[in-house]
């Protein structure tokens, strides 16, 4: 359901902002947004996972999610999309915070590779069936209609997830440290939401300079309190486990290479190729298909082959991938953009798994929910760093363009070539980050 809604909410993004008049900087925050909630909140949900029952609280996200697409489908305006998606975010942070951490309860050895490799799969075919289907409903019936078709699969998904779930027990010896807690969501929200904003409000912009020398002071004061906390809240120590700390870094650096591309691609069809939702969803699918089937491949490989060898391959084919994004021009045929779609879902899919299996089969067995969360919290870091920073440089060199007399049309191109390389370069890092891990 949440990668169905996330694959769905990028084709939607162009409808939207025709809808609302409103920019490319101000349409993404629908999408970062949601990221932020959902990342600002994942350890606080990772740790009472440890401390409380993991079933009830993956649940409890999910009936939230579905809330939250209750409100979009009756928003009339930017303001309420956006309230609804931080209800989104609130309730996906609480399912990504647990699910892997259940996944790694129930299933060990070699079997949890191939565990990680399904649920990659599972979430391949909702973003293959995101871009699609939503490319047909918004065709039809608009942009609400995208919410309104995930209520009924979280009804579905909370029926049977009671019934097949188990119920662990949380270990009620372990607290919550509010301060730590509070320091930490201050940093991450004040850091992320300049981030997110200064495309838009400009880099040097009174508020985004404020919200950043905020967030260092707070970012200082979690420290300080993680190491005089009698019971931190994430515990800095679990980052001496090089498996953790290298997987987390591999991960941001994956998911940025990855989400430079996600904003601006339907954007490139709509403006440069003149399609429509149709067609981008058509051809957006080629990317979970092979993210789908890469997935299944990596997991069973994780038995055999050490990690390091699989997500340096991956990032050497996902590097393949934004190079050729970065190359489309102004007239690319389906079959180049088609191409490069194939790739980057091999590269994705080929690098995510044995990291995820890496991560969450060195934490220690008590930090289990806040190793999961921390791991999902890379993942998302990279979204957002990938979002903004591709905004940013694309609408940096588009507005150099334009300022120069270039035309429209160039200076897009120009804008989207520039976000890929960040993507491509972000790639390199990622792969030599990966192959020095033991």
């Amino acid at each position: 359901m949440s990668t169905l809604s996330a694959g769905i909410m990028n084709i939607a993004l162009p409808t939207m902002a025709t809808e609302f008049s409103v920019s490319l900087e101000s349409i993404q925050l629908v999408v970062s947004l949601y990221l932020l909630v959902l990342t600002c909140l994942l350890p606080v949900f990772g740790k009472l996972s440890d401390i409380y029952s993991r079933k009830w609280m993956y649940l409890g996200g999910f009936i939230t999610f579905g809330v939250g697409a209750l409100f979009g489908a009756l928003s009339h305006s930017l303001t309420a999309i956006l309230l609804a998606r931080t209800v989104q975010g609130l309730g996906s942070s609480a399912m990504m915070a647990t699910s892997q951490a259940l996944i790694t309860q129930v299933f060990h050895g070699a079997s949890r590779g191939k565990a990680f490799g399904a649920i990659g799969a599972v979430v391949a075919c909702g973003g293959l069936a995101g871009p699609a289907i939503g490319g047909a409903l918004i065709q039809a019936w608009g942009w609400r209609s995208i919410f309104w078709l995930t209520i009924p699969i979280c009804i579905i998904g909370v029926w049977r997830g009671i019934y097949l779930i188990p119920r662990f027990k949380g270990n009620k010896l372990l607290k919550l440290d509010y301060w730590g807690a509070a320091f930490y969501t201050l940093t991450s929200f004040s850091f992320l939401y300049a981030l997110n904003t200064a495309s838009e409000k400009g880099w040097t912009n009174p508020l985004n300079l404020t919200l950043f020398a905020l967030s260092v002071v707070f970012f200082l004061l979690f420290i300080r309190r993680e190491k005089i906390s009698a019971s931190p809240f994430i515990g800095l120590s679990i980052f001496r486990i090089k498996a953790i700390s290298y997987g987390c870094l591999v991960a941001i650096l994956g998911y940025t290479a990855l989400f430079t591309n996600s904003v601006l691609l339907p954007f490139y069809l709509t403006d440069i190729m003149g399609m429509d939702p149709v067609k981008i969803g058509l051809l957006m699918l080629p990317f979970p298909i092979t993210l789908a089937l890469a997935s299944a491949v990596s997991g069973a490989l994780c038995a055999r082959w050490p990690a390091r060898i699989i997500t340096t391959a991956g990032f050497v084919i996902l590097l393949i991938s934004t190079i050729l994004f970065a190359c489309m021009g102004a007239s690319p045929s389906i079959s180049y953009i088609v191409l490069a779609q194939l790739i980057m879902g091999i590269g994705s899919g080929t690098f995510q798994v044995p990291n995820n299996n890496t991560v969450l089969s060195a934490a220690p067995k008590a930090r289990l929910g806040v190793v999961a969360s921390v791991n999902a919290l890379a993942r998302n870091v990279g979204m957002i760093l990938g979002i903004a920073l591709s905004v940013a440089v694309f609408a940096l060199v588009q507005k150099y363009c334009l300022n120069r007399g270039i035309a429209a049309q160039a200076a897009f191109i120009y804008g989207y070539t520039a976000a890929m390389m960040l993507g491509a370069a972000s790639s390199v890092v990622g792969g030599i980050l990966s192959a020095k891990r033991d």
